[in-house]
């Protein structure tokens, strides 16, 4: 290779890639083999989900999910193998980061690799977990449930996980991958319903009318004014109108109350101490996951993978036993019924 040159890993193009339900339509994947699912087949889910062994970095998708430690400045294994691939603006970026916290993650460029982004997420040590009473699968799937919501807030629509948490950090292949999976088929279906729900409100409307309070007068409606009466030399007397669940303006003297208006302390309405101390709000989801991409690297990985997989993921199109039995039992003809010695003689 010629000096000043730097590698370039060919893309993997993610489009083509057999998924899931055609894995099982070719046979390459025998889900006989797993345990029974109690879960109802989804085709749209299984056709969102893709199996390979495969390098992660050359991987041509949004968004490569690293399996990093706190630091976020590379280490062994993949998050070594990415931050090579990468090149020295990864390491830049998420120098800036000030690390993550175990069951978090972080966003970056690609920079050098074919992936747009790398999303940055510290999976819990086992044994350590272990050991302090605390159970390591919440953090393994909060390392899924916010790779995938970071994905979503910045526009990715294709996301490729490698197995985080095990190798040096211990956790069992299999038992990180009944997260993994469990977790992932669990994010989908909650987005096909928040889908759902959308179509719902334009179809009809942002909120149906209901009853949000019970008063003397009678039940009120969101957006609609109770008329409250109050008593004046024995008579009644008409009052303004209050919105259901709006607060009257508190006036009065009281020294203690919180001055309001110009007289409120400046720093607090342009924001001050106060808004420094509030976490950053969070972006709003840009888009659906259409792909998920589980890139294995180890055998033992892909083992795990092909045991685990078909009772998260049930074939749509699997046919049960006794369908088979069905189908093997050779079809009944019809033959006409033969004669008989006296049926003959009459002839």
């Amino acid at each position: 290779m010629a000096s000043g040159l730097s590698y370039m890993p060919k893309p993997i193009p993610i489009e083509g890639m057999p998924t899931l339900e055609s894995r099982y339509a070719s046979g390459r994947m025998d889900a006989s083999i797993a345990r029974p699912s109690t879960l109802t087949p989804n085709l749209k889910i299984n056709d969102m989900i893709i199996v390979i062994q495969a390098d992660m970095t050359k991987l041509e998708c949004d968004a490569i999910v690293n399996a990093a430690n706190r630091s976020l400045l590379g280490g062994g294994g993949i998050d070594g193998a990415i931050h090579r691939a990468a090149g020295p603006g990864l390491y830049d970026e998420c120098l800036e980061l000030r690390g993550c916290e175990t069951g978090q993650a972080k966003i970056t460029k690609g920079y050098r690799l074919p992936a747009k982004h790398v999303i940055h997420t510290v999976g819990p040590v086992h044994w350590d977990y272990k050991d302090r009473g605390e159970d390591p699968s919440v953090f393994l799937k909060a390392c899924y449930v916010n790779s995938l919501d970071l994905a979503r807030r910045n526009g990715c629509k294709t996301i490729a996980f490698p197995c985080i948490s095990t190798g040096i950090y211990g956790y069992p292949n299999r038992a990180a991958a009944e997260v993994a999976c469990k977790t992932v088929r669990e994010y989908l279906e909650r987005q096909e319903e928040e889908a759902d729900d959308a179509k719902a409100k334009e179809l009809f409307g942002d909120e149906p009318k209901e009853l949000v309070e019970q008063t003397e007068s009678g039940p009120v409606e969101k957006g609609e004014k109770e008329s409250k009466t109050e008593v004046e030399n024995g008579e009644e007397k008409p009052a303004e109108p209050v919105v259901a669940g709006e607060e009257l303006e508190v006036t009065g003297t009281d020294e203690n109350a919180e001055p309001v208006g110009e007289n409120k302390e400046e720093g607090k309405e342009t924001g001050g101490e106060e808004a420094e101390n509030k976490p950053e709000e969070e972006k709003p989801f840009l888009n659906k996951i259409e792909k998920v991409i589980f890139c294995l690297f180890m055998d033992k990985d892909v083992a795990a993978y092909d045991n685990v997989m078909p009772a998260y993921f049930p074939s749509a199109k699997e046919t049960g036993s006794l369908d088979k039995l069905k189908d093997e039992e050779p079809e009944e003809v019809d033959e006409e019924p033969k004669e008989t010695a006296a049926q003959r003689a009459e002839k």
